[in-house]
């Protein structure tokens, strides 16, 4: 059986969580600030030139394919620190091991470790080859 943290080691686990999860926030805003300022002035400099209106849709359709993913790790983070109150953060959801430290800083909402992580991207890289 594998030890529930400590209160001082959620403590730093959700402070490293909440870490993340500011840089995340700062890179959504800086992301649509920049992506909504240039719509905007391609929306300005527009004609009826079919090609200006393609553009500004692949534009668009770039931001919203970047909130998505923005918002995707935000609700990993979101259950990464329910794991930590819960005393299963830092326990591979896959086998059940525990998730090595360093990779726990790098990436600490995530629910697999290495091995686990690595054996699921090869497993769905050779289905989609298959496809």
């Amino acid at each position: 059986m594998i030890p529930r943290p400590s209160n001082r080691s959620k403590d730093s686990y959700k402070k490293r969580i909440l870490e993340k999860r500011n840089e995340i926030l700062e890179g959504l805003n800086k992301e649509l600030s920049e992506r909504i300022g240039k719509a905007a002035e391609l929306k300005a400099s527009l004609g009826s030139d079919t090609g200006d209106m393609s553009t500004l849709e692949r534009d668009s359709n770039l931001s919203i394919s970047f909130a998505r993913r923005y918002w995707s790790m935000l609700r990993q983070i979101d259950q990464a620190l329910t794991r930590v109150d819960e005393g299963s953060y830092g326990i591979c959801e896959e086998c059940g091991e525990k998730i090595d430290k360093k990779r726990l800083d790098i990436l600490p909402f995530t629910l697999y470790c290495t091995r686990c992580q690595s054996r699921m991207e090869q497993e769905s890289s050779r289905a989609s080859r298959l496809n």
